[in-house]
């Protein structure tokens, strides 16, 4: 850890592990403490706490979104040699080095197990934000408020406990680029190099910082080059080759990621300016002004200074670097979904840490100046921090009400997949829904369905419903409309489970094990209005 350089000087106070300042109940205990806070801090441990919290947290209703549908299907389809990703989402290496093995475990399991890593991952990064803020202010009291603004700021930001919660991995990712950062500023760039590595089987952003890396690296680190040229095979790789496999082209991915989805930033008049219109709203108002104040001060004193503050200059310009790469590819017709700008929402996040803290430095100074007292600066900082929180209070308060919204989102998707299972369940098995024909659902719901149906990705149709099939509705969110509306008149309603409705349309004059409705049955009845 480097030298608090950047701590305005009166305030600059180590924790009581310097020579002859040993706590009055003794150095021994006083060691022990110490030594357990080391072990506690270890990464180990850390991403052990990480994953025992996530498991506890599938106690509340969860369930994997779209995407991850696809990975915990693909994990599976791999495990049995018949990997077919058309249909499907684009392509991601990493996941499937846990969805394979976690396949083993049973349908469900598998799919639990894998929301298990994500809402880790998700745990995971706000730690490494922690981390990394209170090591660039430069640890003490001071270094930990600004590592819990950060990670509050984080957890807090648009949609990240939602989309860690369903399973999607750019959390993770987040937590693998802030630790890979860490171990290049601990001296080991064989880890970072590693877990650089990790992320660019997440995302193809990572791809043109992990090539400047690795060219640095081949100078700096000559001993590491035979692992550079073994990785750098090995990311496209990891990428074209199971796409090959799965869809006959290997380029597929890129193709799906650059057919966005309705309401996308890149429909946008202005793709990129429309990205920063969205990414003004990822954290609230006072995490903004902690930005400002923690970027132009990294940038003053390292101006001024001769590069004191480096570390966190990098972590500004890296975050800039990275929505500038995302703005960039919205222009070109790419997506641009919000979770996209993780990596610049962990770094901003950081800043904002940072600013916060010293704001309070400062505002201790000033109290140690006036009042010609260490001990009157630090009550004048905890004064500021009170107040601040009362200035404030409205945006807090407005972030918390957020959480039931979020919350009922989290349950309606749960349910979902409960009511998907009970439904197929109810009608005789998936064998039975097979036999009916092609089955359908809602644009969003393919993936699960063709889960639970052991059918691939691309066998789910939802555009148009020719009969014969089966046609699955529901509501994508919970106040909105059915999905997928039948366009043939032939389907009739089978079974209402929860929030899901059958309807199937057999083969005229065959007999079979297809679930079939009289012929007076509705085809598409109205769903009850949702509970306000």
């Amino acid at each position: 850890m480097r030298a608090p350089a950047a701590q305005l000087r009166p305030l600059r106070r180590r924790e009581g592990d310097s020579p002859g300042s040993a706590p009055p109940w003794g150095g021994e205990r006083a060691e022990l403490i110490r030594e357990l806070a080391r072990r506690a801090g270890s990464m180990p441990v850390i991403i052990a706490a990480c994953l025992v919290v996530a498991a506890f947290s599938l106690l509340t209703p969860s369930t994997p979104t779209y995407d991850p549908w696809a990975w915990i299907m693909w994990g599976r389809e791999i495990a049995h040699l018949d990997l077919v990703t058309e249909g499907g989402p684009s392509w991601k290496p990493l996941p499937i080095f846990f969805t394979v093995p976690f396949s083993f475990f049973g349908d469900h399991t598998a799919a639990y197990l894998w929301l298990v890593i994500a809402r880790a991952g998700g745990l995971l990064a706000c730690v490494m934000t922690f981390r990394l803020a209170r090591r660039l202010i430069g640890g003490g009291w001071y270094g930990i408020l600004a590592g819990t603004f950060a990670a509050l700021a984080l957890f807090s930001s648009f949609k990240y406990v939602r989309d860690a919660a369903l399973g999607n991995s750019e959390a993770l990712l987040a937590a693998l680029v802030l630790w890979a950062f860490e171990r290049h500023l601990d001296g080991r760039r064989d880890h970072a190099l590693y877990l650089a590595f990790a992320g660019a089987l997440l995302r193809p952003e990572v791809w043109p910082f992990l090539g400047l890396y690795g060219l640095w690296l081949w100078f700096a680190e000559p001993w590491l080059r035979a692992r550079l040229v073994i990785l750098g095979a090995l990311v496209p790789a990891l990428w074209f080759l199971p796409e090959w496999w799965g869809s006959g082209d290997p380029f597929r991915a890129g193709a799906r990621a650059n057919n966005p989805n309705p309401g996308s930033a890149a429909f946008a008049e202005h793709p990129a300016l429309e990205l920063v219109s969205r990414f003004r709203k990822v954290v609230i108002a006072p995490v903004k002004v902690g930005i400002i104040i923690g970027t132009v001060y990294a940038f003053y004193m390292w101006i001024r200074h001769r590069g004191r503050e480096a570390e966190t200059v990098v972590v500004a310009l890296g975050g800039l670097a990275w929505f500038l790469l995302v703005a960039g590819m919205t222009e070109a017709g790419f997506a641009g979904n919000q979770r996209y700008l993780i990596v610049t929402t962990a770094a901003v996040c950081v800043l904002g840490g940072l600013g916060a803290a010293r704001v309070l430095q400062g505002v201790g100074w000033l109290g140690s100046r006036a009042f010609g007292s260490e001990h009157a600066g630090a009550l004048t900082a905890v004064a500021a921090f009170f107040l601040s929180l009362a200035v404030f209070s409205p945006f807090i308060v407005e972030k918390a009400d957020n959480t039931g919204r979020v919350s009922g989102g989290l349950r309606h998707e749960a349910q979902l997949w409960h009511d998907l299972k009970a439904m197929i369940k109810e009608v005789g098995g998936r064998d039975r829904i097979k036999a009916c024909g092609t089955a359908y659902s809602g644009p969003f719901q393919t993936q699960m369905v063709a889960y639970e149906l052991h059918l691939h990705g691309i066998d789910i149709g939802w555009a148009v419903t020719p009969a014969p099939g089966a046609v699955f509705r529901t509501r994508t969110v919970p106040d909105g409309p059915l999905v997928t509306k039948p366009t043939d008149d032939r389907f009739r309603l089978v079974a209402t489970t929860g929030k899901w409705r059958l309807l199937t349309a057999p083969t005229e004059g065959a007999v079979g094990s297809c679930p079939r409705a009289g012929p007076d049955a509705p085809t598409a009845p109205r769903l009850p209005a949702p509970p306000s």
